[in-house]
């Protein structure tokens, strides 16, 4: 089981994500996922080339549980930080946050 492949194993729907890379032999992912149980909105992260499967070796204790308040914030300010990271390589991921965040919030987040 893999919480990327078969989140519905885990109590995950899967919102949305970003890779930041373009390469078609790599991955550089954030995941956000709504857990069932309680509604609260989850996400993870993992990056790798081709041989290994994404989020293989990450489970739900790697997830990072965004408050019920102030959640999307808090994600927003992460993914900022992840672009700036970025710079100079890569491309602006912008607009896929902006649309990841608007996802979360017509399912909930706040």
């Amino acid at each position: 089981m893999n919480i990327y492949y078969d989140p519905e194993k885990f109590g995950l729907t899967p919102i949305g994500e970003i890779d930041w890379l373009d390469g078609s032999y790599e991955f550089d992912l954030t995941v956000v996922w709504k857990r069932e149980f309680d509604g609260r909105f989850v996400y993870a992260e993992d990056s790798g080339c081709s041989c290994p499967s994404p989020f293989e070796s990450i489970g739900l204790d790697a997830v990072t549980v965004l408050p019920k308040r102030g959640g999307l914030k808090m994600f927003r300010e992460h993914c900022a930080e992840r672009q700036k990271e970025r710079e100079g390589y890569g491309p602006d991921r912008h607009a896929e946050t902006v649309a990841l965040v608007e996802k979360m919030h017509a399912a909930g987040a706040r």
